[in-house]
């Protein structure tokens, strides 16, 4: 049995019939990308966009690699591989913005 089998990502995009449906890099990918809109009243929540983002990504390159996927199912990895770019990035530019505030009031 392979490594990419047995975890839990991998067991929610199997659909019944066998065919990989893509909604777990769409799920993780959106998350990311949501989870920065907390930033107003969640400062510390936006930390989690970067794994959600890399595990969005990487769970969608999966799923375009495997040849079991249908046409939604590539199509909704391919958001959720967008999405979690997005999430990856967001979180990046933020973290540039909190240095750059920080050393403005530092000085």
């Amino acid at each position: 049995m392979r490594t990419d089998q047995q975890t839990f990502t991998g067991r929610l995009d199997l659909h019944a019939d066998g065919h990989h449906t893509g909604m777990a890099p769409l799920a993780l990918g959106a998350g990311s990308f949501l989870v920065l809109g907390t930033l107003p009243a969640l400062p510390y929540l936006v930390l989690l966009a970067l794994p959600l983002g890399m595990a969005a990504v990487v769970s969608g390159v999966r799923g375009l690699r495997r040849a079991g996927a249908e046409t939604s199912g590539r199509m909704a990895s391919t958001a959720g591989i967008a999405l979690g770019s997005l999430g990856v990035l967001g979180w990046a530019a933020l973290m540039v913005l909190w240095y750059m505030v920080d050393h403005a009031v530092s000085h």
